[in-house]
């Protein structure tokens, strides 16, 4: 089973250490309030420690060198990020951090943190592209640079297949799946849809109304693609 501690458990702590729980993750959750520690224990799979993780005992007392990674997502008290994230590096444990600044996450990385977040500014792009583009489900940059986008079927594709449209040419996407709603009844007798994935659409499926495009290919290519 893979380990992780998660010091601070503020709301972005405290769901972190909830999700990486509901993962299949085990977490030993660190923070200064009893209340919180208290409260996190309900849940599978967290084990929480009420202690000062500025202090290096106790820190190494409460079993942190058996973790695969230390997540320090303190965000609002930044010298203590800062102290908490030097002692680890001391400790040779790897670190993920949440920052609250550009500054913050420069001091963050200097003193040890392989990977630093910042949540508040991830968040705020997030929204704008939503806002922007409500039409685009999600997204993410690959490794080599493209863009992975999930993306509605717009009315002018409806009633056509790929090669018709000539997607790769047009385009200059690659469609790597395909989701369809397709109409059901629930546990409860209730209508309702199910999303049906066909992960390696052919030249000859048509796109429907309702359809989802998931398609690779650069940024400039996906924002044409949802002016259409």
């Amino acid at each position: 089973m893979r380990k992780f501690a998660v010091i601070g458990l503020g709301q972005y702590g405290y769901q972190l250490a909830v999700s990486l729980a509901e993962l299949g993750a085990d977490v030993l959750g660190l923070d200064r309030d009893e209340h919180v520690c208290e409260t996190i224990k309900r849940v599978d799979g967290v084990h929480p420690l009420c202690l000062d993780a500025t202090d290096e005992n106790a820190l190494r007392s409460s079993g942190i060198e058996d973790v695969e990674a230390a997540i320090v997502a303190i965000g609002q008290h930044l010298e203590v990020s800062i102290v908490v994230t030097a002692l680890l590096k001391r400790m040779a444990i790897p670190i993920i951090a949440r920052s609250s600044s550009d500054l913050h996450e420069q001091i963050l990385e200097e003193v040890g943190a392989q990977r630093v977040y910042n949540p508040e500014k991830e968040m705020g792009v997030k929204a704008a592209q939503e806002i922007f583009a409500p039409d685009l489900h999600d997204r993410m940059t690959l490794s080599s640079g493209h863009t992975l986008a999930e993306v509605d079927a717009r009315k002018p594709l409806w009633g056509k297949s790929l090669s018709d449209l000539g997607f790769r040419g047009r385009f200059g996407l690659h469609v790597i799946a395909l989701k369809t709603r397709r109409p059901a009844v629930g546990e409860g007798g209730e209508n309702t849809f199910k999303v049906e994935v066909n992960p390696l659409p052919s030249g000859s499926d048509v796109i429907e109304e309702g359809d989802i495009l998931v398609v690779v290919g650069t940024e400039s290519r996906v924002r044409e693609f949802l002016e259409l």
